[in-house]
């Protein structure tokens, strides 16, 4: 059987189980370094509602992503610098540099561009219960996870 780090995609191959005990670990590094997609989170983890999306990230990203929930970025190599703006206005926020080992919560309320000089990796968390962008839009939840 072909070694789940073999190329791109082939962590698919196990996806229909029966297979457990011969997939001990796999290095999402080489799994993600071998990807020709980028800006493309893979989710690769499900908890319950909670999605782990690791993706690569190369050049500029070629949407502006609107956030309708609070997104976690863990940045696990290089750089990427993000453009984050108001949701519904498109006014900046802020300009945020992260780097590798760098934590960031993009507010529930914002929309956000990235771009990478180099090829990079980012480890995406998100919450993905369904009544969450309800709780946000009618002011149940704050649009941050913590108020300083």
């Amino acid at each position: 059987m072909e070694h789940p780090t073999t190329r791109f995609g082939s962590l698919r191959n196990y996806e229909k189980g029966g297979v457990e005990d011969e997939v001990v670990a796999f290095n999402l590094f080489a799994y993600l370094s071998r990807s020709d997609v980028t800006w493309n989170p893979s989710i690769v983890s499900v908890c319950k509602a909670s999605l782990y999306c690791p993706t690569t990230e190369e050049y500029i990203l070629p949407v502006i992503h609107g956030n309708d929930r609070v997104e976690w970025f863990v940045q696990l190599s290089d750089e990427i610098q993000w453009e984050v703006e108001d949701r519904e206005t498109g006014a900046v926020r802020a300009r945020v540099t992260m780097k590798a080992g760098d934590v960031a919560a993009m507010p529930a309320d914002i929309r956000h561009r990235g771009f990478s000089p180099k090829r990079s990796m980012l480890l995406v968390w998100e919450n993905a219960t369904p009544e969450l962008p309800q709780l946000y839009a009618s002011g149940k939840m704050p649009p941050t996870p913590v108020t300083f």
